[in-house]
């Protein structure tokens, strides 16, 4: 009998570090720290990729937390 292995999630194509996503953020008007990021991600459950010693997210996934955070501020 053959046992197949399960394959690794595939990284999406849009990943940052949380400092980058915060420079991202910076010229919107609507600033935000990488340390909130990183507390906005990690509550909401999105998956934080690890290579290294860098800590990686979807920028698309941050756009949409960052976007609920505006919206829920308003």
């Amino acid at each position: 009998m053959q046992r197949t292995v399960p394959s690794a999630p595939v990284p999406p194509d849009d990943l940052v570090d949380f400092v980058t996503a915060a420079r991202f953020f910076a010229p919107t008007g609507h600033p935000v720290s990488h340390s909130t990021l990183r507390r906005d991600a990690q509550a909401a459950g999105v998956k934080i990729w690890v290579r290294g010693r860098r800590h990686l997210v979807s920028l698309s996934d941050m756009l949409v937390l960052h976007g609920e955070r505006q919206a829920s501020e308003v």
